[in-house]
């Protein structure tokens, strides 16, 4: 697993690279801050290595941290059954706002240093299935040029990490409840 762990890190930093300078030669568009929320609201799956690295460092928390994030988890479930519209696209789920269970009362995430791409990445523009989506408190206008991630190619390298967890493991997309709740069919884990 340590070669997943790596490979996710790296990952990682180059998304960090990419936000830290759009946010530098953009600072008023970017304006992500230390409370602001709205990415916590957002609704995504994961990719196997991703919910693997979640399951990992959620197993790390404290007991009593881990039941509050749970019960924040249940909630969640109950709210995406009740708003949970028939057909799926990336233009209807963005238009979902479910309070991510990592979210705690203080607006701080908890696993925020394991948070997944799609969390790293918000705030910038991102380019999913040919449309660029933003945060909806950016100040990013629309028909501007600005660099924009590729999330096809993000994904590209999160299914290639995935891949070397479970055969299989490149189509698997997990969901946030599965991953912390360690609920993955047809995968076992080895330990770090």
């Amino acid at each position: 697993m340590r070669a997943i762990w790596q490979g996710l890190e790296a990952l990682f930093a180059e998304i960090e690279t990419a936000f830290k300078e759009t946010k530098r030669k953009f600072p008023k568009e970017v304006r992500c801050r230390l409370g602001c929320d709205d990415c916590c609201y957002a609704l995504f799956d994961l990719s196997l290595a991703e919910a693997a690295l979640l399951q990992r460092e959620f197993r790390r928390l404290p007991r009593k941290k881990r039941r509050e994030i749970l019960r924040r988890l249940e909630k969640y479930e109950r709210d995406w059954t009740r708003q949970r519209p028939p057909v799926l696209t990336p233009f209807v789920l963005s238009t979902i706002k479910i309070r991510c269970p990592l979210l705690n009362e203080k607006k701080r995430c908890d696993l925020y240093h394991a948070r997944p791409a799609t969390c790293r990445l918000y705030g910038i523009p991102v380019e999913i299935d040919g449309e660029t989506f933003v945060c909806g408190h950016s100040g990013f206008e629309p028909g501007q040029k600005y660099p924009t991630v590729i999330f096809h190619k993000v994904q590209e390298r999160l299914a290639a990490l995935s891949e070397k967890i479970a055969p299989n493991g490149r189509q698997l997309r997990v969901s946030l409840s599965a991953a912390l709740r360690g609920s993955f069919p047809g995968v076992q884990f080895l330990t770090d």
